[in-house]
């Protein structure tokens, strides 16, 4: 037994290398600008080189609610518990690859009662043997050691996608619980002009009984409550569509959360001053990015596996009992190995080559074309942020500019110096505008969270840890 564990033990120690680590980063041949397009036409937004990625960018909104929310998300969402499953399961098949590498062995025990013929004058004997079985590849040409580099470069995808279904979590909850706050406010906005349209249609009515005004005008200032009030059924609806979007990426069933989402705080004005990292930093941050190249590395372990199939096989054996009769007591054991050379396949290995071939060309270019999303969508994010906030400042100017416009319209009419038909388009137009306002205020902000996800924050956070 002690010669057999030598020659195994001998034989791991010259065999076994050290590093099963699969491919190192891989380079995607895109050229990496060392700024951003888009910075450079920016009053707004601060380039300041950093090597850092904002991991807790949801503090910038000093909102206690969407923290909340967030923290439920990452503990109970369900493709979140999906992807860390899948992670589970990576490591168990780098565990089953990575056993190729060691020994097998099997304890094996027979027993037997029988005639053994003349020779033993037909006597019954019972026999029984116990031992232990041994075999160990011994992986010359690395085919064992390509496949554990596979499975571990799995792994690491694996774990890099469950980092980028957080970046995705943390983003669809912030995107999800500022059209919420928009809703809301939609909804406020529609009923305080509501009742300035129907303190409106009071005055008209006053105003007819004492022949001051026709029923023409009446029925126009009616029509324009109606209309107004018809806008909130719809926002009402979209609230709740909102919520039950929330209260599903919270892992609950919709109504289950209401209550935590019922608690939404005003928005507050953000700093147009944020801190963008360079091209390269958000490149080499960004989880799908590193997913990506990770099933790149584990394309290039696989093609030396297929390699190395051309290759023999040398598998070495062994065995040691104790078998035990009536007859006699034996101890037997035995070394020896085998070899396999593939010699016939019709093309078998060749076609399987290719196979592995395609599949790294197919890694290799939807990494490039991961690549150059990234930075599409960082520029994209950065665009949007820059125009909208443009836009919000003129939208404020704009909603003071109508409600004043509004004042001076019913003064106006109350005087006999304008029509009706100028109080109710003014009144008009300040909801639209303040309505235009309260959208843009909700898409400035999920901009600026477009902004963070662009450049994977949030993955590496201590509530994305818990």
């Amino acid at each position: 037994m002690n010669s057999i564990l030598n020659v195994f033990s001998i034989a791991s120690l010259l065999f076994i290398a050290g590093c099963i680590t699969p491919a190192k980063v891989q380079k995607s041949d895109i050229p990496t600008p060392m700024t951003w397009n888009t910075l450079a036409s920016s009053t707004h937004i601060t380039n300041t080189p950093t090597t850092s990625i904002d991991q807790q960018w949801w503090q910038h909104f000093e909102d206690p609610t969407l923290t909340a929310l967030l923290n439920e998300a990452l503990q109970n969402n369900k493709s979140l518990a999906i992807a860390k499953a899948r992670v589970l399961e990576a490591r168990a098949n780098r565990g089953i690859t990575r056993s190729a590498l060691f020994p097998q062995v099997n304890g094996k025990v027979d027993a037997s009662r029988g005639n053994l013929g003349a020779l033993y004058n037909y006597q019954i004997i019972a026999q029984a043997e116990a031992g232990f079985d041994a075999s160990w590849e011994v992986d010359f040409f690395g085919h064992n050691q390509a496949r554990a580099a596979e499975a571990q470069a799995l792994l690491q995808s694996a774990q890099a996608n469950e980092q980028a279904v957080v970046v995705g979590l943390l983003a669809e909850v912030a995107r999800n619980y500022f059209d919420l706050c928009n809703d809301a406010h939609q909804i406020e906005i529609t009923r305080q002009n509501l009742d300035n349209q129907k303190k409106t249609l009071a005055l008209i009515q006053a105003q007819v009984q004492g022949a001051m005004a026709s029923d023409f005008d009446l029925q126009r200032a009616g029509a324009q409550v109606s209309t107004t009030e018809s806008l909130i059924p719809s926002l009402q609806s979209a609230y709740d569509a909102a919520q039950n979007r929330l209260n599903v990426l919270l892992g609950a069933a919709p109504g289950a959360k209401n209550a935590l989402l019922t608690t939404t705080q005003p928005l507050k004005p953000l700093d147009p001053q944020i801190i963008v990292a360079a091209p390269a930093t958000v490149l080499a941050n960004r989880p799908d990015v590193r997913a990506s190249e990770r099933q790149l590395a584990a394309t290039l372990s696989a093609h030396r596996a297929a390699v190395t199939d051309f290759f023999p096989r040398i598998t070495l054996l062994g065995f040691y009992g104790l078998q035990t009769s009536k007859v006699d007591v034996m101890s037997p054991w035995s070394v020896g190995g085998n070899l396999i050379q593939p010699l016939l396949n019709f093309g078998r290995l060749r076609s399987q080559l290719k196979v592995a071939s395609a599949r790294q060309a197919q890694a290799f270019y939807s990494y490039q074309q991961t690549v150059l999303e990234a930075l599409e969508n960082m520029e994209n994010s950065l665009s949007s942020f820059m125009h909208e906030y443009d836009r919000n400042h003129l939208l404020n100017t704009a909603v003071a500019q109508n409600r004043k416009a509004a004042e001076l319209a019913k003064l106006q009419f109350r005087g006999g110096f304008t029509g009706l038909l100028d109080v109710l388009i003014a009144e008009r137009n300040v909801l639209d505008a303040e309505s235009a306002l309260a959208a843009s205020d909700a898409t400035l902000r999920k901009n600026l969270v477009a902004i963070y996800t662009a450049a994977g924050g949030g993955w590496d956070s201590p509530i994305a840890k818990n």
